[in-house]
């Protein structure tokens, strides 16, 4: 009993930092949006960020693979709680 629950908080640890890994560039995509479309006059350190449609195109990407982050690790927290599977 006890060896199938260390197995199972793996393989939720595992999925849980493979959803945070995939989900990190997420963030920095909407971060490089929110710099576009803010802080930019013209002169952003990347000529592709001076269109304000790129900026909007990264804060779509971003904050999608932010949010499909978020549901993931969610539901793999829930499903942690539900079989008691504590740190």
């Amino acid at each position: 009993m006890t060896d199938n629950r260390e197995a199972q908080r793996s393989e939720i640890n595992k999925k849980m930092l493979q959803a945070q890994l995939i989900g990190a560039p997420g963030s920095i995509l909407f971060g490089l949006g929110l710099y576009g479309v803010f802080a930019v006059n013209g002169d952003a350190f990347i000529s592709f960020l001076n269109e304000i449609e790129n900026s909007y195109a990264l804060l779509g990407l971003g904050g999608a693979l932010m949010v499909w982050q978020f549901v993931t690790v969610m539901k793999l927290t829930l499903k942690k709680a539900k079989l008691g599977l504590q740190d």
